[in-house]
């Protein structure tokens, strides 16, 4: 707030120099210079009062106090004088009061305007926290995967050999009973079967049979053809293979 309490002789001064002064005075100050101004030529003029409103809600009383002169006093809306300012010499005078600005014109209008205080920010809400998932429950290890069995090796075919009779014999030295051999048909069809328990087989004639080789506890497949052809033998391992053939002697 400016409210300059000078004496009227710095007031005095400023109008006789011409130059324009911003001064708010006390209303004693503006009193006395209408009380000593009753007796001039201007105090007719001074008489003439324009009020001027002003942003706060105060009003700018302006009076004319000679040719290209003017003062304004400043009422506060309690009827209080604030102060006053005058315009000498053709310009214009400025006063601030809390935020109030105040120009009188050499032509004794009145501008006015406040500060803009600009609007309080309103504070940023906090941000909300987030929400924490739910932990969720780790699953269960599973089990290791048992190991697969490993496949087991596939069955060696048997061997097989051809007979002279056109049968078919499968040799089978590891048997449940010991060593086996089986007479089929070419069909498949089985038609005798020698073993330990079972040395000789006939079948139309033919005669087979499973011999022991003496003192080698070796077994050996013996096939005799009938008497009727000439009674010739074909002698087999039991890997099938052809070891030995006899002729019978013709009488």
């Amino acid at each position: 707030m400016l409210l300059n309490r000078r004496s009227r002789v710095l007031r005095t001064a400023a109008v006789a120099t011409g130059t324009s002064v911003a001064l708010l005075l006390p209303a004693a100050a503006a009193f006395a210079d209408d009380a000593s101004g009753s007796g001039d030529p201007g105090a007719a003029v001074r008489e003439q009062v324009s009020g001027w409103p002003l942003p706060d809600g105060s009003t700018a009383q302006v009076r004319q106090t000679g040719e290209g002169s003017y003062s304004a006093d400043i009422v506060g809306r309690d009827g209080v004088l604030i102060g006053s300012l005058s315009s000498t010499g053709g310009r214009p005078a400025y006063a601030e009061n809390n935020g109030l600005h105040i120009v009188l014109q050499p032509d004794g209008t009145v501008s006015s305007w406040m500060d803009q205080v600009p609007a309080p920010v309103p504070p940023k809400p906090e941000p909300k926290p987030e929400p924490k998932p739910a932990p969720q429950p780790k699953p269960a290890p599973k089990p290791a995967p048992k190991p697969k069995p490993a496949p087991k090796p596939a069955p060696r075919a048997l061997p097989k050999a051809k007979l002279a009779d056109g049968t078919v014999a499968t040799f089978a030295k590891h048997g449940k009973n010991g060593p086996r051999v089986q007479v089929s048909l070419v069909n498949g069809k089985r038609v005798a079967t020698v073993d330990p328990k079972h040395l000789t087989v006939q079948h139309r004639g033919w005669t087979y049979k499973l011999a022991v080789q003496p003192g080698k506890q070796q077994y050996r497949f013996v096939v005799v053809d009938t008497p009727k052809r000439g009674g010739n033998s074909w002698v087999y391992d039991l890997n099938g293979k052809l070891v030995a053939t006899y002729h019978a002697q013709k009488r």
